[in-house]
């Protein structure tokens, strides 16, 4: 019988500092550990929410700008905020491997990663 350790990573780093860090630079940090992390599927769940997450608020940001650039500004903000709050919940989730979901967009992560 083979034992798989659901903390193990490809990478050298613990899973929880992996997943906060898929946040780290938005989509880039996601693509980065979608391709480097092959091990875990927790890490792997979060950095195909932050890829979407990113992407959506990038095309946000697109439609507002055009709109007001004081509106693009609290919007941006917001994504800052939404990402860090992202990394600080797969940072203290790891713990027990739980999910952090954002409606709609998570729902599409989590059907990947199971996909894989």
């Amino acid at each position: 019988m083979i034992r798989v350790n659901r903390y193990e990573t490809s990478l050298p780093f613990r899973a929880d500092i992996e997943a906060g860090l898929t946040y780290a630079l938005g989509c880039v940090s996601g693509v980065a550990f979608l391709i480097l992390e092959q091990k875990n599927d927790y890490v792997r769940f979060h950095a195909w929410q932050s890829c979407l997450v990113s992407v959506a608020f990038t095309v946000g940001l697109v439609f507002v700008g055009l709109i007001s650039a004081v509106l693009y500004w609290i919007v941006f903000v917001g994504f800052l905020a939404t990402l860090a709050i992202l990394a600080y919940r797969a940072y203290v989730d790891a713990a027990t491997l739980t999910r952090y979901q954002v409606p709609y967009l998570g729902n599409y992560a989590d059907h990947w990663v199971n996909l894989e």
